[in-house]
């Protein structure tokens, strides 16, 4: 996927913010941490959420060891009752400011996956099936799981709908919103989503696939 007018750079040390402001952030961090631990059902190892953020039933939420969540992140987790999970963020992964996921039956969400700024994911949508009785009257909704697997990376200001399925490996381009399962290896893009390429371990290398379509979910 890189063509030949891009280059490649790698992440280093010198684009970190001053030393005092490193300092300053990490004994912030530091002093948040048992706050963490007690208001999530679980909280890893060195996992970070910047302040601020907006939790909702924090006793539903797993988050894994050596996450970071970025400012402003709104995580929520409804129908929490004794002994629920519906959020679980998996190990090592990164997740941008001002993401929001909302969990009401099950997100799962995998180990070192990469969730870019303003993105939206979510396990439900309010029951809109009859319109006399009104989303804000009726306070239903529906719901099936939506998975994220190891090593999925979501650009920038995407929308991931109830009851999808993102494959090992994907990638979902800037401003997509997906409406079905994506199998492994596959970069999406639009709305909705369609395939544009899959990498074929095979040949060890990006292709064009034949049918675009993605498959139904479910």
């Amino acid at each position: 996927m890189i063509s030949h007018k891009d280059s490649v750079r790698h992440i280093s040390d010198t684009d970190q913010p001053s030393w005092i402001r490193r300092q300053s952030r990490r004994l912030g961090r530091l002093l948040r941490w048992p706050y963490n631990r007690l208001r999530f059902r679980a909280f890893g190892r060195r996992a970070r959420i910047d302040y601020p953020s907006y939790v909702v039933g924090g006793a539903g939420i797993e988050i894994g060891a050596g996450v970071l969540i970025g400012r402003h992140a709104r995580l929520e987790a409804h129908f929490v009752g004794e002994g629920t999970c519906r959020l679980r963020i998996g190990d090592n992964t990164r997740i941008a400011p001002y993401v929001h996921i909302g969990a009401a039956h099950s997100v799962e969400i995998g180990a070192n996956c990469g969730i870019g700024s303003y993105s939206w994911i979510t396990d439900h949508d309010h029951d809109t099936n009859d319109p006399v009785n009104c989303v804000v009257t009726n306070r239903r909704v529906v719901v099936a799981p939506t998975v994220l697997e190891d090593g999925v990376y979501i650009g920038e200001r995407v929308a991931i709908l109830r009851g999808v399925r993102i494959g090992a490996g994907s990638v979902v381009g800037t401003n997509s919103v997906v409406t079905r399962d994506v199998p492994p290896l596959s970069v999406v893009v639009g709305c909705p989503a369609r395939i544009i390429r899959r990498f074929d371990l095979a040949l060890g290398k990006w292709i064009h696939p034949a049918d675009g379509a993605l498959s139904k979910s479910g």
